[in-house]
């Protein structure tokens, strides 16, 4: 008897076996998929909105293109502002292994007036229509570092700031943050040319300026840009606004800085500031007040045998 049940065990046992293997497989298949796993036409799934074909892979376009070839900014007149347009572009899809090259052709045009102006007007139209290009820009002529940028990196900073627009849930106001990105971006430039009418201008912005952005990348462009680092300290506590003195000691990431030598700085950054430590999110608070609770609780006398 005692035979047979066991082989009616073993029976059941793989029965069940097979039944959950079953399920296993059929709960991994996509929902709506047909045997093969491939696409469903079903009621639950939505054909692509998409009206337009796709486009060509990066890999193909990458492939067609000459790297370390930007185009030259020796043009003057109507040919500038061509020049111009084609060599933002090229900036846009350059690799990390081109920048150099681009730097060489931007250093090369610093006394070409025609190309200046032709860098502003782009940055003019692109504000109006694409915020990305216009901050691409400013990057550029900023790189440039020619004087005759100077006064019209002065205007950009001082243009008119919003005082109201697009509120997102959190009561940002979007056209604050767009014009406060692009001015910043500016104020790297005017630090960059280290003349002194350009150094004046960021220092003023350091307490002038009505969005913490701009203010905070004056504190910190400045600081970057002056070889004495002491005395822009210095000068810079006289200037700066009263509680954002932790701004002098923000750190930031080169390009290539690794973790090991990166994240020392940070901590001690945090440390001499821990006011900007992110509070723990509220699902890890409550974790740790039923933590405390469970661990506060009487749990009774232990149980009788």
């Amino acid at each position: 008897m005692s035979q047979k049940t066991e082989l009616w065990d073993q029976r059941l046992l793989l029965v069940l076996v097979a039944f959950a293997l079953l399920v296993f497989v059929a709960g991994c298949r996509p929902k709506g998929s047909g045997g093969s796993g491939g696409p469903s036409t079903g009621p639950d799934q939505k054909p692509p909105q998409a009206k337009e074909p796709a486009g060509p892979p990066p890999s193909s376009i990458l492939a067609g293109r000459t790297l370390h070839n930007p185009p030259a900014l020796s043009a003057t007149g109507g040919d500038a502002s061509r020049a111009v347009a084609a060599f933002i572009d090229w900036a846009g899809a350059s690799l990390p292994e081109e920048h150099e090259d681009g730097r060489k052709a931007l250093a090369a045009a610093r006394g070409n007036k025609d190309v200046v102006k032709a860098f502003a007007d782009e940055i003019t139209k692109a504000q109006r229509t694409d915020h990305s290009r216009a901050l691409l820009a400013l990057a550029l002529l900023g790189e440039m570092r020619s004087p005759d940028a100077e006064q019209f990196l002065r205007d950009f900073v001082n243009q008119p700031f919003p005082t109201d627009g697009h509120k997102t849930t959190e009561g940002e106001i979007i056209e604050q943050t767009a014009l406060g990105t692009l001015q910043a971006k500016a104020i790297d430039g005017l630090a960059y040319l280290q003349s002194p009418g350009a150094n004046e201008e960021v220092l003023t912005q350091v307490s002038k300026h009505p969005s913490i952005i701009v203010r905070s990348e004056a504190i910190s462009a400045y600081l970057w840009n002056q070889k004495d680092k002491e005395a822009a300290r210095r000068t810079l506590l006289q200037r700066v606004l009263k509680g954002e003195e932790r701004y002098i000691d923000q750190i930031t990431r080169v390009e290539g800085e690794r973790a090991d030598s990166f994240n020392p700085k940070l901590e001690a950054y945090l440390k001499a500031h821990p006011e900007v430590v992110p509070p723990a999110p509220e699902y890890e608070k409550e974790r740790r007040q039923e933590q405390s609770k469970d661990q506060s609780r009487n749990p009774g006398p232990p149980p009788k045998f």
